[in-house]
C-alpha cells in the first residue's frame, strides 16, 4: 500500500485539514488549506499552483432572529437568498401551512424535507409569491446544532431573505409560534465580488496525443469538515504520491477545488479554462463528500455501466466493507457528466454534513477512506493501461 493512502497518514491529513478552521470560499481557512496542499504536493515532487478564480462572496455584519424580551437567535443566512434592511423586517411567525402567509415570517420545522436540497428553490418561489417577507430554517445534526443548505442558486440568487438556525439555539421559536408572537428577522449583508484558489497539478504522460485522466476534490465547506472534505483531500494527496513516480503514457491532472458550497464555483473555473476537457479526458475520477465518515458508507457511483462495475469490483478487492452503488448524479461528477465525460464518482453519508460537529473526532473513519483510497488507485491504474 501506499504511504499516502494508509490509515495513520489519512487520518494526519485530514486533522491537518481541520486544523485551519472554517472552510468557507475565500475565507482564512480556505487560502490557508490552498498553500497546504499545494506544500504536500510539492513536498512528493509534484509542481503544483495556485489558481485564483472570481466569485459572490457574502459580507455578512449580521443574522439573527430577535423574539424580544432579549432573546435573539442568531443564524447563518441562505447564501443565495435575499437580504433585509440594516434593523432588520418584523412579521407573525407561522408554519408553512398557514392559511395567511402574506406579511410573515414562515419557520419550518427541524430538518423538513421539503425545505431541504432540490425542493427548496420551489419552495422559496411559492413563499415568495404568497407574499411571505422572510424565512426560518431550523436545521439540525444529531446533537442539535446548525447544517446548512449549498447556495447552489448564487448566480441568481432569490430575493426572499432566509435564516438557518439549529435546534439547539432555537428552543423558544416554537413557543413564541404558538403564541402567536412576531419576529424580528434581518439578514444585513451584501455580495462583493472577491477571489479564492483551486490547487492544481499535472503529471505529465509520455504521449501527449493520449487523453488524460483527471482526478478531482472539492476543498472548501461551511465549517470545519473533516469528513465532508477531508477524505477526498487525503485520498487526492495519496494518489498523487503513488503515481508521481509511475511511468505512464497518459497525463493525470489533479484538481482540489474551492467554491463547492456556492454552486461548484472552482470547478467551473478550472473547466472553463480548459475548455472541453471533460469529454476529452479519458475518464475522471470524483473525489466527492464524506467518503470515510464513522456515519455512513461509501457511495459508489458513474454514468457508465462498465466503469460503475469496475469501481464495484475495486471496492471488493480493497477489501471495503462498507460501499454500496447508487445511481444518482451528485456533486461535481454532474459538471463532468453535463458536459458529456465519463467518471466514476465516491462520495458517502454522513450524519453531521455541513455541521460544525463535523470533526474528526466526531465523524470520522480513518480505516474506510484508507480502503477507498485503495480502490482509487487501483482504478486509476487501470486507466493508465488502456
Amino acid at each position: 500500500m501506499s504511504d499516502g493512502l494508509t490509515p495513520s497518514t489519512i487520518e494526519r491529513r485530514i486533522r491537518a485539514y481541520e486544523s485551519f478552521g472554517i472552510h468557507r470560499t475565500g475565507w482564512d481557512g480556505d487560502d490557508r488549506s490552498a498553500a497546504w496542499m499545494r506544500d504536500e504536493l510539492e513536498a512528493a515532487g509534484i509542481e503544483a499552483s495556485i489558481e485564483r478564480f472570481g466569485f459572490p462572496r457574502v459580507e455578512l455584519r449580521r443574522a439573527r432572529l430577535d423574539l424580544g424580551g432579549g432573546t435573539a437567535i442568531e443564524g447563518v443566512p441562505l447564501y443565495d437568498g435575499g437580504f433585509t434592511p440594516a434593523g432588520g423586517i418584523e412579521g407573525e411567525l407561522v408554519a408553512p401551512d398557514a392559511s395567511d402567509l402574506f406579511g410573515a415570517v414562515v419557520v419550518a420545522n427541524d430538518n423538513d424535507p421539503a425545505f431541504a436540497l432540490p425542493r427548496i428553490s420551489e419552495q422559496v418561489e411559492r413563499l415568495q409569491a404568497e407574499g411571505v417577507i422572510g424565512l426560518v430554517l431550523v436545521k439540525s445534526d444529531p446533537k442539535g446544532a446548525i447544517t446548512v443548505i449549498n447556495a447552489e442558486r448564487i448566480e441568481r440568487p432569490f430575493a426572499l431573505p432566509v435564516l438557518q438556525v439549529g435546534r439547539s439555539d432555537a428552543r423558544e421559536l416554537a413557543a413564541a409560534m404558538i403564541m402567536g408572537g412576531e419576529g424580528r428577522l434581518e439578514v444585513d449583508g451584501e455580495r462583493l465580488q472577491s477571489r479564492a484558489s483551486n490547487v492544481v497539478a499535472t503529471l505529465p504522460g509520455s504521449d501527449p496525443e493520449a487523453a488524460p485522466i483527471g482526478i478531482m476534490t472539492p476543498r472548501s465547506g461551511w465549517f470545519t469538515g473533516a469528513s465532508e472534505r477531508g477524505g477526498g483531500i487525503a485520498i487526492l494527496l495519496g494518489l498523487a504520491e503513488a503515481l508521481a513516480g509511475r511511468e505512464r503514457r497518459r497525463g493525470i491532472e489533479l484538481v482540489a477545488s474551492s467554491g463547492h458550497e456556492l454552486h461548484h464555483q472552482g470547478l467551473q473555473a478550472y473547466l472553463e479554462a480548459r475548455r472541453g476537457i471533460e469529454a476529452r479526458a479519458h475518464a475522471w475520477l470524483h473525489l466527492g463528500a464524506n467518503i470515510g465518515t464513522s456515519t455512513g458508507p461509501v457511495r459508489v457511483e458513474s454514468n457508465e455501466d462498465g466503469l460503475r462495475a469496475l469501481a464495484e469490483a475495486a471496492m471488493r478487492e480493497a477489501d471495503v466493507e462498507r460501499f454500496e452503488v447508487i445511481s444518482q448524479k451528485g456533486g461535481e461528477a454532474r459538471n463532468i457528466d453535463e458536459a458529456g465525460g465519463r467518471y466514476i464518482s465516491f462520495r458517502g453519508g454522513n450524519d453531521y454534513f455541513h455541521s460544525p460537529n463535523d470533526t474528526f473526532d466526531v465523524a470520522c473513519d480513518a480505516e474506510l477512506a484508507s480502503g477507498a483510497g485503495r480502490a482509487a488507485l487501483a482504478i486509476v491504474k487501470r486507466w493508465l493501461e488502456e
